[in-house]
Protein backbone atom coordinates (compact mmCIF):
# COMPACT_ATOMS: atom_id res chain seq x y z
CA UNK A 1 0.00 0.00 0.00
CA UNK A 2 2.85 2.33 0.85
CA UNK A 3 4.53 1.50 -2.47
CA UNK A 4 1.34 2.47 -4.38
CA UNK A 5 1.12 5.79 -2.50
CA UNK A 6 4.78 6.50 -3.18
CA UNK A 7 4.33 5.67 -6.85
CA UNK A 8 1.30 8.01 -7.10
CA UNK A 9 3.27 10.76 -5.35
CA UNK A 10 6.17 10.40 -7.76
CA UNK A 11 3.83 10.51 -10.76
CA UNK A 12 2.10 13.67 -9.52
CA UNK A 13 5.46 15.26 -8.72
CA UNK A 14 6.66 14.55 -12.28
CA UNK A 15 3.43 16.04 -13.67
CA UNK A 16 3.79 19.20 -11.57
CA UNK A 17 7.44 19.64 -12.60
CA UNK A 18 6.46 19.26 -16.27
CA UNK A 19 3.67 21.79 -15.86
CA UNK A 20 6.15 24.17 -14.19
CA UNK A 21 8.54 23.95 -17.13
CA UNK A 22 5.66 24.45 -19.57
CA UNK A 23 4.37 27.50 -17.69
CA UNK A 24 7.87 28.91 -17.46
CA UNK A 25 8.38 28.56 -21.22
CA UNK A 26 4.96 30.05 -21.99
CA UNK A 27 5.35 33.13 -19.80
CA UNK A 28 9.02 33.84 -20.49
CA UNK A 29 9.22 33.03 -24.20
CA UNK A 30 5.74 33.82 -25.48
CA UNK A 31 3.96 36.30 -23.24
CA UNK A 32 6.94 38.16 -21.77
CA UNK A 33 8.39 39.50 -25.06
CA UNK A 34 4.96 40.88 -25.97
CA UNK A 35 4.55 42.40 -22.52
CA UNK A 36 8.07 43.85 -22.72
CA UNK A 37 7.21 45.54 -26.01
CA UNK A 38 4.04 47.00 -24.52
CA UNK A 39 5.89 48.28 -21.47
CA UNK A 40 8.66 49.73 -23.61
CA UNK A 41 6.11 51.58 -25.69
CA UNK A 42 4.39 52.95 -22.58
CA UNK A 43 7.66 54.20 -21.12
CA UNK A 44 8.67 55.84 -24.40
CA UNK A 45 5.34 57.66 -24.62
CA UNK A 46 5.64 58.97 -21.06
CA UNK A 47 9.23 60.20 -21.21
CA UNK A 48 9.67 63.99 -20.96
CA UNK A 49 11.30 65.82 -23.81
CA UNK A 50 15.11 66.14 -23.83
CA UNK A 51 14.83 69.85 -23.11
CA UNK A 52 12.61 69.34 -20.08
CA UNK A 53 15.00 66.70 -18.69
CA UNK A 54 17.97 68.98 -19.27
CA UNK A 55 16.20 71.89 -17.57
CA UNK A 56 15.56 69.76 -14.50
CA UNK A 57 19.21 68.78 -14.22
CA UNK A 58 20.88 72.04 -15.24
CA UNK A 59 18.64 74.88 -14.07
CA UNK A 60 20.10 74.98 -10.57
CA UNK A 61 23.64 73.99 -11.56
CA UNK A 62 26.73 76.10 -12.09
CA UNK A 63 28.75 76.21 -15.28
CA UNK A 64 29.63 72.55 -15.91
CA UNK A 65 32.12 71.91 -13.20
CA UNK A 66 35.07 73.89 -12.02
CA UNK A 67 36.81 74.21 -15.39
CA UNK A 68 33.70 74.37 -17.55
CA UNK A 69 34.53 71.39 -19.75
CA UNK A 70 31.30 69.40 -19.86
CA UNK A 71 29.23 69.22 -23.03
CA UNK A 72 26.60 71.87 -23.60
CA UNK A 73 22.99 70.67 -23.62
CA UNK A 74 21.55 70.78 -27.12
CA UNK A 75 18.49 72.85 -27.95
CA UNK A 76 15.43 70.59 -28.15
CA UNK A 77 13.83 72.95 -30.66
CA UNK A 78 10.67 73.23 -28.54
CA UNK A 79 9.36 76.78 -28.18
CA UNK A 80 6.61 77.47 -25.65
CA UNK A 81 8.17 80.69 -24.35
CA UNK A 82 5.21 82.97 -25.18
CA UNK A 83 2.66 80.58 -23.69
CA UNK A 84 4.65 80.18 -20.46
CA UNK A 85 5.31 83.93 -20.20
CA UNK A 86 1.56 84.62 -20.49
CA UNK A 87 0.94 82.19 -17.61
CA UNK A 88 3.61 83.74 -15.35
CA UNK A 89 3.59 87.41 -16.39
CA UNK A 90 0.62 88.31 -18.62
CA UNK A 91 1.32 92.02 -18.20
CA UNK A 92 4.76 91.56 -19.76
CA UNK A 93 3.56 89.15 -22.45
CA UNK A 94 1.13 91.86 -23.57
CA UNK A 95 4.17 93.97 -24.54
CA UNK A 96 5.02 91.55 -27.38
CA UNK A 97 8.13 90.20 -25.66
CA UNK A 98 8.97 87.24 -27.90
CA UNK A 99 12.36 85.89 -26.76
CA UNK A 100 14.28 85.39 -23.50
CA UNK A 101 16.76 88.07 -24.59
CA UNK A 102 13.89 90.50 -25.22
CA UNK A 103 12.45 89.67 -21.80
CA UNK A 104 15.70 90.53 -20.03
CA UNK A 105 16.00 93.77 -22.00
CA UNK A 106 12.42 94.65 -21.05
CA UNK A 107 13.09 93.93 -17.36
CA UNK A 108 16.20 96.11 -17.37
CA UNK A 109 14.62 99.06 -19.16
CA UNK A 110 11.03 99.00 -17.90
CA UNK A 111 11.37 97.72 -14.33
CA UNK A 112 14.92 98.82 -13.63
CA UNK A 113 17.76 96.93 -11.98
CA UNK A 114 18.32 97.32 -8.25
CA UNK A 115 21.45 95.13 -8.29
CA UNK A 116 23.27 92.83 -10.69
CA UNK A 117 25.73 90.19 -9.52
CA UNK A 118 27.97 88.03 -11.71
CA UNK A 119 28.37 84.74 -9.86
CA UNK A 120 30.52 82.78 -12.30
CA UNK A 121 32.44 83.35 -15.51
CA UNK A 122 34.10 80.81 -17.80
CA UNK A 123 36.38 81.78 -20.66
CA UNK A 124 37.49 79.17 -23.21
CA UNK A 125 40.83 80.17 -24.75
CA UNK A 126 42.80 78.53 -27.58
CA UNK A 127 46.52 79.31 -27.49
CA UNK A 128 48.59 79.84 -30.69
CA UNK A 129 50.32 76.45 -30.17
CA UNK A 130 46.96 74.65 -30.33
CA UNK A 131 46.56 73.93 -26.63
CA UNK A 132 43.43 74.89 -24.73
CA UNK A 133 42.98 76.91 -21.57
CA UNK A 134 40.06 77.72 -19.29
CA UNK A 135 39.75 80.79 -17.11
CA UNK A 136 37.27 80.31 -14.28
CA UNK A 137 36.18 83.39 -12.31
CA UNK A 138 34.12 83.24 -9.12
CA UNK A 139 32.56 86.31 -7.54
CA UNK A 140 31.87 89.92 -8.47
CA UNK A 141 33.86 93.01 -7.50
CA UNK A 142 30.62 95.02 -7.49
CA UNK A 143 29.19 93.16 -4.49
CA UNK A 144 29.56 94.37 -0.92
CA UNK A 145 31.34 91.17 0.06
CA UNK A 146 34.84 91.47 1.47
CA UNK A 147 35.96 88.70 -0.89
CA UNK A 148 37.10 89.79 -4.33
CA UNK A 149 37.06 87.74 -7.49
CA UNK A 150 38.69 84.34 -7.35
CA UNK A 151 40.47 83.44 -10.59
CA UNK A 152 41.50 79.91 -11.51
CA UNK A 153 43.44 78.89 -14.61
CA UNK A 154 43.41 75.44 -16.22
CA UNK A 155 45.07 73.62 -19.07
CA UNK A 156 43.30 70.73 -20.80
CA UNK A 157 44.92 67.44 -21.66
CA UNK A 158 44.23 65.29 -24.74
CA UNK A 159 40.97 64.08 -23.13
CA UNK A 160 39.93 67.64 -22.25
CA UNK A 161 40.44 66.96 -18.55
CA UNK A 162 41.45 70.09 -16.60
CA UNK A 163 44.66 70.56 -14.66
CA UNK A 164 44.99 73.73 -12.61
CA UNK A 165 47.89 76.07 -13.32
CA UNK A 166 49.10 78.18 -10.36
CA UNK A 167 48.81 81.93 -10.90
CA UNK A 168 51.07 84.74 -9.77
CA UNK A 169 49.95 88.19 -8.59
CA UNK A 170 50.70 89.63 -12.04
CA UNK A 171 48.35 87.17 -13.80
CA UNK A 172 45.23 89.27 -14.23
CA UNK A 173 42.12 88.18 -16.13
CA UNK A 174 42.99 90.61 -18.93
CA UNK A 175 46.50 89.22 -19.24
CA UNK A 176 45.26 85.62 -19.37
CA UNK A 177 42.66 86.49 -22.00
CA UNK A 178 45.34 88.12 -24.16
CA UNK A 179 47.37 84.89 -24.40
CA UNK A 180 45.12 83.40 -27.09
CA UNK A 181 41.79 83.45 -28.89
CA UNK A 182 38.62 83.47 -26.78
CA UNK A 183 36.31 80.90 -28.36
CA UNK A 184 33.48 80.84 -25.81
CA UNK A 185 32.25 82.91 -22.87
CA UNK A 186 29.82 81.62 -20.22
CA UNK A 187 28.40 83.69 -17.40
CA UNK A 188 25.94 83.12 -14.61
CA UNK A 189 24.36 86.14 -12.95
CA UNK A 190 21.52 87.34 -10.74
CA UNK A 191 19.35 90.41 -11.16
CA UNK A 192 17.27 92.06 -8.44
CA UNK A 193 14.72 94.39 -9.97
CA UNK A 194 13.23 97.57 -8.54
CA UNK A 195 9.74 96.08 -8.24
CA UNK A 196 11.20 93.31 -6.01
CA UNK A 197 11.02 90.64 -8.71
CA UNK A 198 14.25 88.84 -9.61
CA UNK A 199 15.96 86.83 -12.32
CA UNK A 200 18.87 84.41 -12.51
CA UNK A 201 20.35 83.56 -15.90
CA UNK A 202 23.17 81.77 -17.61
CA UNK A 203 24.57 83.34 -20.76
CA UNK A 204 26.58 81.61 -23.46
CA UNK A 205 28.24 84.06 -25.88
CA UNK A 206 25.67 86.77 -25.09
CA UNK A 207 22.79 84.35 -25.72
CA UNK A 208 20.59 83.14 -22.88
CA UNK A 209 21.10 79.42 -22.30
CA UNK A 210 18.77 79.14 -19.32
CA UNK A 211 17.05 81.44 -16.84
CA UNK A 212 14.50 81.79 -14.07
CA UNK A 213 12.30 84.86 -13.62
CA UNK A 214 10.57 85.10 -10.25
CA UNK A 215 7.59 87.36 -10.82
CA UNK A 216 6.37 87.77 -7.21
CA UNK A 217 5.87 84.05 -6.61
CA UNK A 218 5.27 82.84 -10.15
CA UNK A 219 8.50 81.42 -11.55
CA UNK A 220 9.20 81.23 -15.27
CA UNK A 221 11.96 78.68 -15.95
CA UNK A 222 13.43 78.22 -19.42
CA UNK A 223 16.12 76.21 -21.16
CA UNK A 224 16.57 77.97 -24.50
CA UNK A 225 12.86 78.55 -25.36
CA UNK A 226 11.50 75.44 -23.69
CA UNK A 227 9.78 76.81 -20.60
CA UNK A 228 7.39 76.18 -17.77
CA UNK A 229 5.56 78.38 -15.30
CA UNK A 230 5.39 77.26 -11.70
CA UNK A 231 4.81 78.53 -8.19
Amino acid sequence: MDEIKLKHWLIWAAILIALGFAADYYFLHILFPQKQELLHGAVTDQQPSPGAMAAATHMDSTLYGEAGTAAVVADSGKDNFNESLRACAPEIAAQAVATPEALMEYLRKSLGVKSETVLLENYHVDLPNGTKRRIHVIGDDNTNSKDKKIVKYYKLDAQDLPEEIPLGPEDTIEKLLSTGKVTRVEKKMELKLKDDSSASLEMHDNKIFQFQFNNHGKVLSCLYKECQCGQ
